[in-house]
């Protein structure tokens, strides 16, 4: 498979995460190509725990976020074979964005789905919360 340059992704085995690192703003088809680069990489370590930096990513969009829930988590956790964990890791600005906080789903949206996301500032926040969904899970 093709591996993007806009995308940096390394598995750490000793946390079990996929960590994938957005190095630039993408269009819609390269984000999908990344996404399906990640589950390759995933699906290759068994690995259903990913921290996404989309620092460097900002453009996060409604139109993109409706093809993650509709289209790629759900198949991407049967392919994994369990719950899908995403970390995102976003600038503080993001945050505070409207239309990028509009475009992602409320915590109560992943109750009895086979997905859950939140979103981080800090890394190892989002890797403390990784970890405690997984453990929850075992």
């Amino acid at each position: 498979m093709h591996v993007p340059d806009f995308l940096h992704v390394a598995y750490r085995a000793d946390l079990d995460i996929l960590f994938g690192r957005w190095m630039r703003l993408v269009t819609q088809a390269e984000m999908q190509e990344g996404y399906q680069y990640l589950l390759e990489q995933a699906a290759a370590h068994s690995c259903q725990n990913w921290l996404l930096d989309a620092r460097r990513r900002i453009n996060t969009d409604k139109e993109g976020a409706q093809w993650m829930v509709q289209s790629f988590v759900a198949g991407a956790a049967a392919r994994l074979g369990g719950r899908l964990q995403l970390a995102y890791l976003l600038g503080p600005i993001m945050l505070r964005n409207q239309e990028a906080d509009a475009a992602f789903p409320p915590a109560a949206f992943f109750e009895g789905k086979p997905f859950c996301a939140e979103r981080f500032i800090e890394e190892g926040e989002a890797i403390a919360w990784l970890q405690q969904h997984r453990e929850a899970a075992v």
